[in-house]
Parts: structure tokens; C-alpha cells; sequence
């Protein structure tokens, strides 16, 4: 049998610009690095054919056609935390290992979505489109509320919500959050108040998503649940977009339902130009740049390269999402 000289690993949608950190920690692993955009399945499947593990950014969708086809691959490593573009259970079924990286960029995105909240708590776009027009007044940005009277109402109570809420409630804010998956008391140990959903969506001043993708929570921003939110009220989004149905929420903007919104997540990505989005005024949206900075970008990079070695080395990922592999 011809041995390979090489490992291969394919990266697909990263954004980084050049592969420096990648092949400084894998190449003494003697292996080989292979990129792409991962937009289109063939194209990709060309890349991966030989690929024994892939390093993927949010934007290739791996799908079981593509993953069953691949069968040199024993790894999937997400740069970033959400896997909703990966299907699980094909990669389970065929013995491959789905690794992310949980723990990078809570505090870029805690900070992103703090900055989103307070760029409409102080009204920040309707004084800089004023000051532009030459305009120098305080009256037509009225009323305007201090943060010791609003509630940022917390979606989801993982590692960013709660550094959110610390940040939070260091300025002022009154803070709630509703997840079922954490205990009442842990919320309240930390000085956050527990909710049910109906009652978060009903007092919430700014509400917060910080759930992951999945069937369950698809669109769980919609007609129905934005009908129960005060119209005084704005929605931060800087999880995944798909946690919204933007249909719904055009029409809840386009006729005041809802204050406004802040996304740095879209149902499509890049967002495109034909979206009625694009014509409101009571919407900031920033380019899926919540998780930047320099040193958060060194860390998840570094960190899914230590999955790959993990996996190359014999051994199973650190972080393992899908854990049933194992058996």
C-alpha cells in the first residue's frame, strides 16, 4: 500500500485573509492546507475528496450528501460556536467527529451587543442623521430613558448573555433572561431576574437572542411573539439570524409595533441589497462582526487547530458536539 506523504485539511469560508496561524501549528503535522469559499457543493467536494479534516467558517453548508461522500474524513471543526450548518447526524452516522470552539469571543460579542443596546437607548442614529442636517438639539432626539429605568430582557442565558448581563447591569440596566435550560437560581446568583417567555417578551425593553440555531428555535422571532412585545421595544440580534423571520419583522418595523432592531446576524448572509430591510431607518445592521477582534480572531483559530491536532494525533476533540460518536 502507498502511504500518503501528506495529511490533508481543507479550510472553507474563513475570513482571515492568509493561513499563517494554520500552517505555523499544522504543518509539522506534515500537513497539507487546501482552501475554498465552500459556496458550492461539487466545488467542494473536490477540495474535501482527500481532505482529512476540514476547518469551516459559517458560511459553507456541509450537508449529508456532501459529508457522505467524503470518505478519507475524520473531522469537522467550526471556527465559531453555532454547528447549525452542519448536519450532525450524518457526520455521527459516518464516525466523524463535529468540534467547535465554545469559548472564544464571549466578551467581543457581550460588548458588541451592549454597544447595539445603547446606540438606541441614547438614540445615537437619529442625533448623527440631525447633526449632519445641520441640526444642534436635544428636543426631537425626546423622550429619552436612563438605563436605571429600561430592561434588557436576555434570550438565552449562556456564556455571552451572561457576561451581557454583567456588563449591563455594571451601567445600570435592569436585566431579565428566559432559558429553560438553566436553573432560576443561577440566574438569580447572578443578579439577573428569571422569566417565562411570555413575560420577557411583554416587558423587555431591549431583547437580547443569545440561543443557539435549531429546529426549535427557527424563527422563534415572529409575527406572534413580536405582537407581544411593548411597541417602545427593540430587538439585538447577535446570534444567528435564522432566530428571526425577517418577513415579520419588516412588517413589525415598517408599522411601529416595535421600536426598532439591531442585527449583526441575517437570515442570508452576505445580507442582500434587494432586502426591504435596507429602507427603514429604525434598523442598525452590522456585518456579522460582533466575534472581531485581533487577539479573538488569533484564539479561535489557534484553538480549532488544536482540534485538528487532537483528532490527527489519535484522540478525540476537546469540544465534541456530537458526543454519540463516541459510542
Amino acid at each position: 500500500m502507498t502511504r500518503r506523504a501528506k495529511r490533508t485539511v481543507a479550510v472553507l469560508g474563513a475570513r482571515f485573509g492568509d493561513l499563517k496561524i494554520e500552517e505555523t501549528l499544522l504543518g509539522p503535522l506534515g500537513v497539507k492546507l487546501l482552501e475554498g469559499a465552500g459556496k458550492e457543493e461539487k466545488e467542494t467536494r473536490e477540495l474535501c475528496l482527500d481532505a482529512d479534516a476540514i476547518l469551516c467558517g459559517g458560511a459553507p453548508e456541509l450537508r449529508a450528501s456532501l459529508i457522505e461522500s467524503l470518505s478519507r474524513l475524520r473531522a469537522i471543526v467550526r471556527y465559531g460556536i453555532g454547528v447549525d450548518t452542519i448536519d450532525l447526524d450524518a457526520a455521527t452516522r459516518r464516525g466523524i467527529f463535529v468540534a467547535n470552539v465554545p469559548d472564544y469571543c464571549v466578551k467581543e460579542v457581550a460588548t458588541h451587543a451592549l454597544a447595539l443596546i445603547l446606540a438606541w437607548a441614547r438614540n445615537l442614529p437619529r442625533a448623527q442623521s440631525l447633526t449632519r442636517a445641520g441640526k444642534w438639539e436635544v428636543r426631537p432626539l425626546m423622550p429619552m430613558e436612563s438605563a436605571r429605568d429600561l430592561t434588557i430582557g436576555l434570550l438565552g442565558f449562556g456564556r455571552i448573555a451572561r457576561r451581557l448581563a454583567l456588563m449591563a447591569r455594571a451601567i445600570g440596566f435592569q436585566v431579565s433572561a428566559h432559558d429553560p435550560f438553566v436553573k432560576k437560581d443561577e440566574m438569580r446568583r447572578r443578579r439577573v431576574k428569571p422569566l417565562a417567555l411570555d413575560l420577557l417578551l411583554q416587558t423587555t425593553d431591549f431583547l437580547s437572542l443569545h440561543l443557539p440555531l435549531n429546529a426549535a428555535t427557527r424563527r422563534l422571532i415572529n409575527t406572534e411573539t413580536l405582537g407581544r412585545m411593548k411597541p417602545t421595544a427593540y430587538i439585538v440580534n447577535t446570534a444567528r439570524g435564522g432566530l428571526i423571520d425577517e418577513a415579520a419583522l419588516y412588517r413589525a418595523l415598517l408599522a411601529g409595533r416595535i421600536a426598532g432592531a439591531a442585527l449583526d446576524v441575517m437570515e442570508e448572509e452576505p445580507w442582500p441589497t434587494t432586502s426591504p430591510l435596507h429602507a427603514l431607518d429604525n434598523l442598525i445592521v452590522t456585518p456579522h462582526s460582533a466575534w472581531y477582534t485581533e487577539r479573538a480572531q488569533r484564539e479561535v483559530r489557534r484553538k480549532a487547530c488544536a482540534e485538528v491536532i487532537r483528532v490527527l494525533r489519535g484522540g478525540a476533540p476537546k469540544n465534541l458536539v456530537n458526543r454519540e460518536v463516541l459510542r
